[in-house]
C-alpha cells in the first residue's frame, strides 16, 4: 500500500505572481519521488497565500479527505507575515516534538541560522473520525533547500510514524529499520516492501483493539492509559438507576481531549435559520447572515464639510450676491449659495469658502437676511468638499455575513446609513438552563433557609436539612447568557427522580436549542441524566468525560428530533459538572463555542482567543 502524500507551499508571492515561481513545492514532490521503491503518492498539491484562515481551510479539507501525510512549506520564521505554526497549531491533537527536534538539530548542523524557524508537527485527527486515526502534519521551511533537507532527516522514520498515525501497528517497518535496511540516508533500501495501514472506510469500522503501543500514566492520584487511537463510541454507556448495588464502579466513558471533545461538538451543533428583522434595537446581538452593501454612492452629490458659501473656484476675491434657496441651474455670475455643513453644493460650484473668511455687506432691509456678502480669501478647486462617494462607493461592501449586531458597535447606524430598512440574520437560539440535586433550593425560595455562614446569626445553621444548598449556578448562567443577548429558558431545579429530569429535559427539548444542565453527572446513585438522556429519551452521549481539570465529568449528547417532526434538528445538551467554578469555566471553554456556530458567526470567532502562559514559581525569582 502506498502512503497518500498533499503538498502546500504557502507564499504570498507564489499566490500571486502570475509565472510558475514555486520552487519549494515541486523541489518536495522531486525529492519523495526519488525515494527507492517510494510509498510515498502525491495526491494533492496548493499554493495559499500567508494567510491563517486559508492555510487551515486547505489542511483541513486534506484532513477530512484522509490523506496520510501534509507537507506545509514557507511561513514558518519570524517575518510579520510567516503564520504557518500558528494557522497549523490548533489542528493538531497529537503534536510529535521529536519530529520537530530531529528537523532542527539537523539544520543546525548545516547553519545556525536554522535556530530562526519555527517547525510544527504532530497528527491531526478528523472529527468524522471514529478510530482516533488521523493525518500527519509537517511544515518545512520555504526555501527548496531547506525544505529538502528538513525532510529528507525525516523520511526514514516517516512510514513508522505515518503507520501509527493512521491506526497501523507499524511492524513492518520497525522490523526493516531494526534491520538496518537503509540504501542512503532517509530513504529505503531498494527492493523493500514498505507496509502501510489500509484505509477502512469510517461506516463500516464497528470496533477496533489495540494492543500495541500502549502505555499509562499517574497523574495526582489518578491513573489512565492510553493507545494509539480513541476507543469506538458502543451504544449505551450510562449507568442502570435501578439498581445502587449493582451501579458501576468505575465510569464506561473514555476521557476525551479537549480539542476532539470541540471537534465532536461542532461537528453536531446546527446553524439556526435566517429571517428578516426591521432596523430597531431587535437586531442587537444577532448575527449577519448577508453581506451588507451600499446600494448607492455616499454622499450622492459633492457636500461641504463646513458652513459657508458655495462658490466656484474661478471666482476672485470681492462682493457677491447670496442665493438663499438651492438652485436647480448653475449659479448665475456675480453670486455665491450659502450652505451648511453636510448639504450638497448647487449644480455650478466647485468649492466652499468657510464664513469665517467672509463678512456681510448688505442686508435685506434692517434686520432681513443677508444680501450681499464679501468673500475675503481665493479657495481652490475642491476645498472644503466631500466628494460623491468619498464616505461609501456605490456597491462597496460596510458589513460582513457573521458580522455581530452590538448595542455600542455602531453596526445599526452604518445600517441606517446605507439606506438598509431591515437585514438578515440567524435567528438567536433558546438556551434551556436546569440544575440538577435534591440538595439544591432557590436562593430565592423562603420556606427553607440555606444554612447561614455568619457568627452572629440569630437563626442557628440548619445543617440538618439536606436541601440546603443555594442554587447558584442556575442564576449564573441565565445572567450570563442574556447579557450575551441569548433568549433563555428557566427549566428550574429537579430532584433526583427520573421523572422529574425527564420531564424537564423533555421541555427543554421542545423549546429550546441547547439545554444546559448541572450537576448530576458523576457515578452518584442520584446522577441522573446519561441514563435518562440514552435510556429514557434515546439520545447519544458523544463524550463523557473530558480531560481536563477542572470539568472533567463535562458530558455532550444530542437528543433526536420528534418521530413526527423528523426534519428537525436534533438538540444539544450539555452536562456541566454541579461544582460553580467547573461549571463556568466549562460553559466558556464548550456551551460558548457551539453558541457562536449555531448564531451564525465565522468560524474563527466561535472559540475564545487563546495565549499561552507560563507558570512561575517562588523559585523562578
Amino acid at each position: 500500500m502506498t502512503l497518500t502524500v498533499a503538498i502546500l507551499t504557502v507564499s504570498d508571492t507564489a499566490f500571486t505572481s502570475s509565472t510558475d515561481v514555486d520552487k519549494s513545492g515541486p523541489a518536495l514532490r522531486s525529492l519523495l519521488s526519488s525515494v527507492a521503491n517510494s510509498p510515498f503518492n502525491i495526491v494533492s498539491s496548493a499554493i495559499v497565500p500567508d494567510e491563517p484562515t486559508e492555510i487551515t481551510r486547505v489542511v483541513s479539507k486534506w484532513c477530512e479527505a484522509g490523506i496520510n501525510l501534509v507537507l506545509t512549506t514557507g511561513g514558518t520564521g519570524f517575518g510579520v507575515r510567516d503564520r504557518t505554526p500558528e494557522a497549523l497549531a490548533p489542528l493538531i491533537t497529537k503534536p510529535a516534538p521529536g519530529l520537530v527536534h530531529l528537523m532542527l538539530s539537523s539544520s543546525l548542523r548545516i547553519t545556525p541560522l536554522a535556530a530562526l524557524s519555527r517547525p510544527v508537527a504532530g497528527v491531526a485527527v478528523s472529527p468524522s473520525s471514529t478510530t482516533g486515526r488521523g493525518t500527519m502534519i509537517i511544515s518545512l521551511p520555504g526555501s527548496p533547500k531547506g525544505a529538502t533537507e528538513n525532510l529528507q532527516c525525516l523520511l526514514e522514520i516517516l512510514p513508522h510514524a505515518i503507520d501509527l498515525a493512521t491506526g497501523g501497528s507499524g511492524r513492518s517497518v520497525h522490523e526493516q529499520l531494526e534491520e538496518g535496511r537503509r540504501g542512503r540516508s532517509g530513504s529505503v533500501k531498494e527492493g523493500a516492501e514498505v507496509k502501510s495501514p489500509e484505509v477502512v472506510p469510517t461506516a463500516v469500522v464497528k470496533s477496533h483493539e489495540h494492543h500495541h503501543h500502549s502505555h499509562s500514566h499517574s497523574h495526582a492520584g489518578h491513573s489512565h492509559s492510553h493507545g494509539h487511537a480513541a476507543p469506538t463510541p458502543r451504544t449505551v454507556l450510562s449507568l442502570d438507576p435501578s439498581s445502587a448495588a449493582t451501579r458501576q464502579r468505575h465510569s464506561p466513558y473514555p476521557l476525551v481531549p479537549v480539542r476532539d471533545a470541540l471537534s465532536l461538538i461542532f461537528k453536531h451543533t446546527y446553524v439556526t435559520p435566517v429571517q428578516s428583522i426591521n432596523l430597531s434595537e431587535d437586531l442587537v446581538g444577532h448575527v449577519l447572515a448577508e453581506d451588507v452593501a451600499a446600494a448607492h454612492a455616499i454622499p450622492k452629490l459633492p457636500t461641504t464639510n463646513v458652513d459657508g458659501y458655495a462658490v466656484r473656484s474661478t471666482d476672485p476675491i470681492g462682493t457677491y450676491k447670496v442665493v438663499l434657496s438651492y438652485p436647480t441651474s448653475p449659479l448665475p455670475a456675480g453670486s455665491i449659495y450659502r450652505i451648511n455643513t453636510g448639504a450638497p453644493l448647487p449644480p455650478g460650484a466647485d468649492a466652499v469658502v468657510m464664513v469665517e473668511d467672509t463678512e456681510v455687506v448688505s442686508r435685506l432691509g434692517t434686520e432681513g437676511e443677508e444680501d450681499t456678502v464679501k468673500i475675503l480669501a481665493q479657495v481652490d478647486k475642491g476645498e472644503n468638499v466631500r466628494a460623491a462617494g468619498s464616505d461609501v462607493k456605490e456597491g462597496e461592501k460596510v458589513l460582513e455575513e457573521g458580522d455581530v449586531i452590538s448595542g455600542v458597535g455602531g453596526e445599526l447606524g452604518t445600517l441606517a446609513f446605507v439606506g438598509r430598512r431591515s437585514a438578515a440574520v440567524h435567528r438567536r437560539p433558546v438556551v434551556a438552563v436546569l440544575s440538577t440535586g435534591s440538595e439544591l433550593v432557590s436562593i430565592l425560595d423562603t420556606r427553607r433557609r440555606p444554612p447561614s455562614s455568619s457568627p452572629s446569626s440569630s437563626s442557628p445553621p440548619q445543617s440538618e436539612s439536606f436541601s440546603s444548598i443555594p442554587d447558584s449556578n442556575r442564576p449564573a448562567l441565565l445572567s450570563i447568557l442574556k447579557h450575551l443577548h441569548f433568549d433563555t429558558l428557566d427549566l428550574g431545579i429537579v430532584g433526583d427522580s427520573m421523572d422529574e429530569t425527564k420531564a424537564a429535559l423533555k421541555k427543554g427539548k421542545e423549546e429550546a436549542d441547547i439545554i444546559i444542565t448541572t450537576g448530576g453527572t458523576s457515578m452518584g446513585v442520584g446522577d441522573l441524566l446519561k441514563p435518562c438522556i440514552e435510556r429514557e429519551m434515546g439520545g447519544t452521549v458523544h463524550f463523557g468525560r473530558v480531560a481536563m481539570k477542572p470539568g472533567k465529568p463535562t458530558t455532550f449528547a444530542t437528543l433526536p428530533a420528534h418521530p413526527m417532526a423528523p426534519a428537525q434538528e436534533a438538540k444539544l445538551v450539555f452536562a456541566l459538572p454541579g461544582n460553580p467554578a467547573s461549571a463556568l469555566v466549562t460553559f466558556f471553554v464548550f456551551v460558548l463555542p457551539a453558541l457562536r456556530k449555531m448564531e451564525g458567526r465565522l468560524e474563527a470567532a466561535w472559540e475564545l482567543p487563546r495565549v499561552m502562559v507560563q507558570r512561575y514559581t517562588d523559585e523562578d525569582g
